[in-house]
């Protein structure tokens, strides 16, 4: 098993072959932050568990209402914070809440409701909507190329849920076409070839559609992620992206609840899972939160420092 873009950086290839070594046996502990506040609540684990966690999830969208310059100087900030994370030990993975290009950015913008003959337009090239997604990508593709030539490579989920309806790329015909056209322009454009291509849908329930008529193809992702809310930790969400990744990893791209000893136990193949922002005391209490990182299933930064380590070495 090698990475889906053949010219993979050898840090991107060390922390793929160590995600491998680790599916089935280890789980690796996650935690998003928001991109005004980079370590935040990464830092409130560690403050609550005395241990960090071994996955540090940032955001690449603006979504407050800022500026241009705004959102370029806390991109910065989150560069700066993944760099340092990086070279402490810990596995970075990037979520990016692109607003409907051309518009301000907001949180409103990203779940602009967009039929799909409005859609077509921005996967069309050479029309204007086309030219707005190509130009948000090459800006957000600035700060992706500070963290190939600082040498960290990023678990990059874009366009995550999108088998549901809030986002503007959601539930579309041909969202396929978006991948690919971010894909192309990031890998052949940029040769952002320290990313692994994380692709996220939500957990197939009753207000979202099936996994499979949105994947983007074994040729275009590394990682199939699923986001889990509301405790859903269905056995059948888990064997059913399990059964579309074939050989690939799976892993839980976000959730509220942290899962518990009986989902680890039930479901091993999970290589992380990643609690989301806020809802990190939000839905889990103090012992819920020391459980999930001390579980004996779960890695933390420490132990992945070692495991990359290792990997190295043996490369």
């Amino acid at each position: 098993m090698q990475p889906v873009n053949t010219y993979a950086s050898a840090q991107a290839r060390e922390l793929y072959s160590y995600l491998l070594g680790i599916s089935g046996e280890k789980m690796i502990t996650g935690q998003h932050d928001y991109l005004e506040s980079p370590d935040e609540l990464s830092n409130k684990v560690q403050k609550i568990s005395q241990v960090y966690v071994g996955v540090h999830g940032y955001e690449m969208g603006a979504i407050s209402g800022q500026s241009a310059a705004t959102e370029a100087a806390q991109r910065k900030n989150v560069v700066d914070s993944a760099i340092r994370w990086s070279r402490s030990g810990g596995i970075v993975t990037m979520t990016f809440h692109e607003a409907l290009p051309g518009k301000p950015l907001t949180w409103a913008n990203v779940q602009a409701k967009v039929i799909q003959a409005e859609f077509n337009k921005y996967v069309t090239p050479g029309t204007t909507q086309y030219n707005l997604l190509i130009a948000d990508l090459d800006k957000v593709a600035v700060s992706l190329k500070q963290l190939r030539d600082a040498g960290v490579p990023v678990l990059w989920r874009p366009y995550h849920e999108m088998n549901g309806d809030w986002f503007w790329w959601g539930n579309k015909n041909n969202f396929n076409q978006l991948w690919n056209i971010m894909y192309d322009r990031f890998v052949n454009t940029h040769q952002l070839n320290n990313l692994l291509w994380v692709w996220s849908p939500n957990a197939p329930n009753s207000y979202t559609f099936p996994y499979t008529p949105k994947y983007p193809g074994d040729d275009k992702v590394d990682i199939l992620a699923v986001d889990i809310y509301n405790n859903d930790f269905k056995q059948s969400h888990y064997e059913g992206l399990l059964g579309l990744a074939g050989d690939k990893l799976i892993a839980i791209g976000e959730h509220g609840e942290m899962p518990s000893s009986e989902v680890l136990q039930a479901q091993p193949k999970w290589v992380y899972s990643m609690t989301w922002g806020k809802m990190l005391t939000e839905d889990n209490t103090t012992d819920q939160i020391q459980e999930y990182m001390n579980n004996p299933r779960s890695l933390t930064r420490d132990d992945v420092k070692k495991g990359l380590t290792a990997i190295q070495q043996l490369i």
